[in-house]
């Protein structure tokens, strides 16, 4: 993990597993203070550095080829770097589809939260693109953070989105199983040809998940 603000896209240091204290290291970086510009633009410095090997762009000690990349905005405010879906095909090539899950603390839609000082605004733009990949976001006037902290820890940390090996499948014919049980705790994505499992019945690591469906213009299912 790594952290950068809605500001400034570079850092200093990957936590990782490796280091004696991960949870309390990362717990320093995120205390970045109130001291940055007026025009927050989370999703702006998310490209820059993921577009810099110096940063957590390819390349460099960030980014993993084989793992997915999740990417949390926070923020009491809309995004402000001029139009979410100017970044689309850059996020778009940046990992396989759905191994690309943006997720958000922010205000809540449609009009923002908290009835007196300090109110968080709507956080357009997060919102849509959190909305598009399919990821989840959470409110940042929320009295409980434990409980939110939890679920979004799940979330990450669970594979909540599985792309078919086929493309055009028969909606209804697709049937889904965890450890040999059939669940309806799902949805189908068309626009990323995925299996998308319901908040609070992803599948634990290391459960067997089977994918079965038809496609139109072939009898066999795969």
């Amino acid at each position: 993990m790594a952290v950068i603000t809605t500001d400034r896209w570079t850092f200093s240091t990957v936590v990782d597993p490796s280091h004696a204290d991960p949870e309390g290291e990362l717990a320093t970086l995120v205390m970045t203070g109130i001291y940055g510009s007026g025009m927050e633009k989370g999703i702006e410095m998310a490209y820059q550095s993921l577009n810099n090997s110096s940063a957590a762009g390819p390349g460099g000690a960030f980014f993993r080829e084989d793992a997915k990349l999740v990417v949390i905005f926070v923020s009491d405010e809309p995004d402000w770097s001029g139009g979410w879906t100017g970044y689309l095909p850059f996020f778009d090539t940046i990992k396989a589809t759905g191994d690309f899950i943006p997720y958000g603390v922010i205000g809540d839609p449609p009009s923002g939260c908290g009835s007196s000082y300090p109110h968080a605004q709507y956080g357009a733009g997060y919102w849509d693109l959190i909305d598009y990949y399919g990821g989840s976001w959470y409110s940042i006037c929320a009295s409980d953070w434990g409980v939110q902290l939890q679920d979004l820890a799940g979330e990450v940390t669970g594979r909540r989105s599985f792309t078919l090996e086929e493309d055009d499948p028969i909606i209804d014919t697709i049937e889904v199983t965890v450890n040999g049980q059939i669940t309806g705790d799902w949805e189908y994505d068309e626009s990323t040809n995925s299996i998308i499992f319901a908040e609070g019945h992803v599948p634990d690591e290391g459960q067997t998940i089977s994918i079965d469906y038809a496609v139109w213009g072939c009898g066999e299912e795969s």
